[in-house]
């Protein structure tokens, strides 16, 4: 039998903000590390490339993808989710802080940063797997916005937090001492949902064996029940196409900014909080860090926004205008020859990356069935890190190949083509994944 909500608290509750400031500790994880520093770190400091960065990056998205795969349908049939969510956190936060230790070997910073990218992001499956623990029907997308919001609100913090620790690091080791403060940041934004998120009663629960021995098959058994259906197997091919460059362009932000459009990492902008004409806080920010965060506050505010339209008229319409900014974004970034276009087409990628994970894990609900949540997340999951191989490895092949043929800059505007095709051809997908009268009465 479906769980009822209670009448009494409304949607927005303890549980909800709880949920939602998990999303705050990953996406913290997520910019500090994944776009931001690492990829600067190991290249400047441990004499990596653009290519072993995004490599590893892409490696680590299909372990954690095959993960998902074999955890997904257990964690269905036990009725758990949570139990995953603080398991694969830990592995996150634990080897992040460990990156710290890291002094001159490639290969030690690359295997840390692997392990501790698949504890992400097989945690966010089955964290987002429990956004059905916090809301009902009528409230999904809007919840799930309230969450996006929360995130890139942690997105700053960590960004403001970033600037100080760098400031006060030694010139040799000058990105290192971000990772043990990223790590503690993800634990502590987890806490409350590790405490205060209890899970709805389950539909089937077997015993952890018997779940080990079946979780395979009924995975099968789900992929051959997400073929029989037309739209959610469109709806999967166009999420990997498109979500190729929602994660290519978060890993190579930051090089991005400061190799082709110039943004200087070392210029700071002095922001001071006074009172009475004292000073009582002073905020410096990079220009770099200045346009990630104001790219970030446009998310803040859009995520919620794009989850109340989505929840008042339709999921899937909402998600066709997102992806429609999204190539207006790609085509404003791979033209943007002087700053102040860049400084336009930033916070359109801002309104993209919170409207994106708003509409589409509202949308995954709706058309799933109620039983299957933890698998169908599974796949999306798997989708997601296929899309951060294929994605990661088109630009640095892109890259690669042109680079010496017609310079780095050109060769940069030719990646983001690379990538601006495959969701041009996501978007065509998604046109005919339009989703017929709901399958699943709840």
């Amino acid at each position: 039998m479906e769980w009822i909500e209670p009448r009494g608290p409304r949607w927005f509750n303890l549980r909800v903000l709880a949920w939602g400031f998990y999303d705050c500790g990953l996406t913290i994880f997520s910019t500090l590390v994944i776009s931001r520093y690492f990829g600067p770190w190991i290249i400047q400091q441990l004499g990596g490339s653009v290519f072993s960065f995004n490599v590893t990056l892409s490696a680590s998205m299909l372990v954690s993808g095959f993960l998902q795969i074999l955890l997904a349908p257990i964690s269905d049939e036990l009725g758990r989710r949570r139990i995953f969510v603080v398991f694969f956190t830990c592995v996150c936060a634990g080897a992040c802080a460990l990156l710290r230790c890291v002094n001159t070997s490639l290969v030690a910073g690359l295997a840390l940063f692997a392990l501790a990218n698949v504890g992400a992001q097989t945690a966010f499956v089955f964290y987002n797997a429990m956004l059905s623990d916090v809301s009902d029907a009528r409230h999904r997308a809007r919840i799930s916005g309230i969450g996006v919001a929360l995130g890139y609100v942690g997105a700053v913090l960590g960004l403001a937090l970033s600037e100080r620790v760098v400031n006060a690091a030694p010139e040799v080791h000058i990105y290192r001492p971000i990772f043990p403060v990223a790590a503690l940041l993800v634990f502590v934004f987890a806490l409350p949902l590790f405490l205060f998120v209890k899970e709805k009663p389950g539909l089937v629960r077997f015993n952890l064996g018997q779940s080990l021995r079946s979780s395979l098959g009924v995975f099968v058994t789900t992929l051959r029940r997400v073929g029989s259906h037309r739209e959610m197997m469109l709806f999967f091919l166009a999420c990997l196409l498109c979500l190729d460059a929602v994660e290519t362009v978060k890993a190579n932000l930051a090089l991005y900014c400061q190799t082709l459009v110039g943004l200087d990492p070392a210029r700071g902008f002095d922001f001071p909080l006074a009172w009475k004409g004292n000073v009582l806080f002073r905020l410096t920010l990079s220009e770099i860090n200045l346009f990630i965060v104001v790219s970030t506050v446009f998310a803040i505010f859009g995520a919620p926004l794009v989850g109340h339209i989505s929840d008042k008229t339709s999921h899937y319409r909402a998600m066709l205008w997102v992806l429609a900014l999204w190539m207006v974004a790609l085509v404003l970034a791979m033209f943007s020859v002087q700053r102040r276009l860049f400084w336009v087409t930033g916070p359109l990628f801002g309104l993209c990356f919170g409207g994106m994970w708003t509409v589409m894990r509202a949308h995954l609900l709706e058309i799933c069935h109620p039983e299957e949540r933890g698998q169908m997340f599974a796949i999306f999951g798997f989708v997601g890190r296929c899309a951060a191989v294929i994605g990661p490895l088109a630009w640095g092949l892109t890259f690669t190949q042109f680079e010496p043929v017609f310079g780095e800059r050109k060769a940069y505007r030719l990646a983001i083509g690379a990538i601006l095709l495959l969701m041009a051809i996501g978007f065509w997908i998604m046109l005919y994944a339009r989703p017929r009268e709901a399958r699943w009465r709840r």
